[in-house]
């Protein structure tokens, strides 16, 4: 675990992405480009050296060749041989070198770790500070703590077979809620990969009743507080999506063997104006 402090100007925005999983043939190479250009472009009035990235993780493939989910298929010239995987993740993200805060260490890569710290020599070669596999990143505008962010390359799945499709979508949302509630108290963003889905939580009042004057009134919990602890439902809590692709024309990857459903491939991007994060300024951005 590391906490990093990172100088914001009161407006920017912060691109959430990972799961790129170089090495495989479903990797999304021209989705993860076009993250990369938006990094490198204005967006939303906003510079690109205020457009700040987090890389969740699983940036490489890492799948051993006595891994049961290996397969000569959808492997590519990189995933042969680590050392290309690792050059591969340089390469990728020379271009947004100087926005990213940090880079997680995934659950794939960690899965070679016997090799060495793949994630770690990425990190020192791009010369960008190495968030071992979750952080705290403090947002600070000069001496000013504009509000914590608690990043995990994330853990355990999120799924349900509920229905209908409403039911099956407000499940998974509690899902990676209860992830985290319970995690750092004080973090307004909560967010995290791995599960490769494209989930965004907003914080949510809550009605309750008061008395004053011999009267009974209604009242809403307002999520205002960004210092401290914040109460669960007030906080943001992300589920990054990835650049994995789970079917292929002629191919059949190791998620489609295995059953899994279909994935929106994409990431997030929070605008931050004024020091703060509005409900409209939280977007998923999806891809084709």
């Amino acid at each position: 675990m590391e906490i990093i402090e990172k100088q914001v100007p009161l407006n920017f925005n912060l691109f959430l992405v990972g799961d790129q999983h170089i090495g495989s043939i479903m990797s999304h190479r021209s989705g993860w480009l076009k993250m990369c250009d938006m990094v490198n472009s204005t967006y939303e009035g906003i510079k690109s050296h205020n457009n700040f990235v987090i890389d969740h993780g699983d940036m490489c493939e890492a799948i051993s060749i006595d891994d049961p989910r290996y397969d000569m298929q959808v492997t590519t010239a990189e995933g042969s041989q680590l050392f290309r995987q690792r050059k591969q993740a340089i390469a990728d993200r020379e271009p947004i070198k100087d926005n990213l805060i940090t880079i997680l260490k995934g659950n794939h890569e960690h899965k070679v770790i016997r090799h060495g710290n793949l994630t770690k020599e990425v990190c020192e070669k791009l010369n960008v500070p190495y968030g071992t596999v979750s952080c705290v990143i403090e947002y600070w505008n000069r001496n000013r703590l504009l509000f914590k962010h608690y990043t995990h390359h994330g853990f355990g799945t999120i799924k349900s077979i509920a229905h209908p499709t409403i039911r099956r979508e407000t499940n998974r949302k509690i899902s990676l809620m209860q992830k985290f509630d319970s995690k750092f108290g004080d973090c307004l963003i909560n967010s995290m990969g791995h599960t490769h889905q494209l989930i965004v939580c907003q914080p949510e009042s809550k009605l309750y009743m008061t008395t004053d004057n011999r009267k009974i009134k209604q009242k809403y919990t307002e999520p205002k507080k960004v210092t401290g602890y914040i109460e669960p439902n007030h906080r943001w809590y992300v589920n990054t999506g990835s650049f994995l692709k789970t079917y292929g024309m002629g191919i059949d990857s190791y998620g489609e063997r295995f059953g899994y459903d279909p994935v929106e491939l994409g990431f997030v991007v929070i605008l931050v104006r004024d020091g703060k994060i509005a409900p409209k300024n939280v977007r998923r951005i999806r891809l084709d």
